[in-house]
């Protein structure tokens, strides 16, 4: 049996969903520490009967690894585990340190994290420090569990972790959950719907998206837009709805129940800006996912293959559009996209991620 505590400063439904799909493992008891998440940024939390244990802190994501309501609940329950998650994160380090001096009294517990091949900052200066602070993470946590095989390997090869310490489990979504209410098929023929699913927050483009699309509605009368999510960015949702009835907005929605209808009418998904677990939504619906090219895209951006379920496109305008209109008008070539996004949804599917995860923490290196 593992006694796992995650400490979660934002607990989202994503994050709610295949967590729980861990818990019901019989070999397994979580118990999860989660805070407010982040104030008036789109997130909602889900409120189900879960099968871990779940203690609520009354602070916010920012606060969160500075917390002494943090650091209390930490202590009073640290030797109760074999495995504790702390996030590796710049915000965390206080918490990491006091992590580890707990672990100094307590050696049977382990520490680990789930994240990306390495931290990175707004500012290209910070370079070097994000290198040599996930380098100190990386160092003294006992395990580190990458989101994707190629941000593990990543890791390795630029000498970040110790090859014993790095495995993966593929970043994913409850796929199961999507399957109670939809099967899987092709879009509408007799109307193009492109759908953006995220928060509204600048990292998202949200302004590339509204452009983007009044220029593919010049090519494509037929063509629609439909909205499912919330954030700061709202009022250029709204304002762009004042001016095109073509434009839906759904805001936030966290069910499947709810989601999967306009996932079903959906032609392609287009996210302009950073791109994360909407990628592994999208493939789980056979949807293929579109998105500009960026830096700092999340790691499931390697599940994107390029002209197979998906494009990142270049920010030419002119290009971008040629390369959308191409895979709105070609029925066999999208076609070919959506059972390719289909194939690949099957492959993250939730099931494996809790046998990926169990294995790197069962391994006895």
């Amino acid at each position: 049996m593992l006694n796992i505590l995650w400490l979660a400063p934002n607990f989202n439904h994503y994050k709610a969903r295949f967590l729980n799909h861990l818990a019901l493992e019989e070999d397994v008891d979580l118990t999860i520490i989660s805070g407010t998440g982040r104030d008036q940024m789109g997130d909602k939390e889900l409120v189900e009967d879960w099968g871990f244990k779940l203690i609520k802190l009354n602070v916010s994501k920012k606060s969160f690894g500075n917390s002494k309501l943090v650091k209390a609940k930490l202590k009073s329950c640290f030797d109760k585990f074999d495995w504790i998650l702390i996030p590796a994160e710049k915000k965390n380090i206080r918490l990491f340190l006091f992590a580890r001096k707990l672990r100094k009294a307590n050696p049977k517990v382990r520490l680990f994290s789930y994240n990306h091949a390495q931290l990175k900052s707004k500012n290209r200066l910070a370079g070097f420090l994000d290198y040599r602070l996930t380098k100190f993470f990386n160092t003294h946590l006992d395990r580190v569990v990458f989101y994707t095989e190629a941000a593990c390997k990543q890791a390795v090869e630029q000498k970040l972790i110790a090859p014993h310490k790095a495995f993966w489990a593929n970043n994913t979504i409850d796929n199961t959950e999507i399957d109670s209410y939809y099967s899987y098929q092709l879009p509408p023929e007799n109307q193009l719907t492109i759908l953006f699913i995220g928060r509204l927050i600048p990292s998202k483009r949200i302004s590339d998206l509204i452009r983007y699309y009044h220029v593919l509605k010049n090519k494509h009368s037929n063509l629609n837009l439909e909205i499912i999510g919330d954030g700061p960015e709202r009022t250029i949702v709204i304002d762009a709805i004042k001016d095109d009835n073509s434009i839906v907005w759904h805001g936030t929605l966290v069910d499947e129940e709810n989601i999967s209808p306009i996932m079903k009418r959906a032609t392609l998904i287009f996210v302009p800006g950073l791109s994360g677990l909407s990628i592994n939504h999208s493939f789980a619906y056979g949807r293929p996912y579109l998105t500009l090219k960026a830096a700092k895209h999340g790691p499931e951006i390697s599940y994107l293959d390029e002209g197979e379920n998906g494009y990142i496109l270049s920010g030419n305008l002119e290009e971008d559009i040629a390369n959308i209109s191409g895979l709105l008008e070609d029925r066999a070539l999208l076609s070919r996209f959506c059972d390719s996004a289909q194939q690949k949804g099957k492959y993250l599917s939730v099931k494996k991620w809790v046998q990926q995860f169990k294995s790197s923490l069962f391994h006895e290196s």
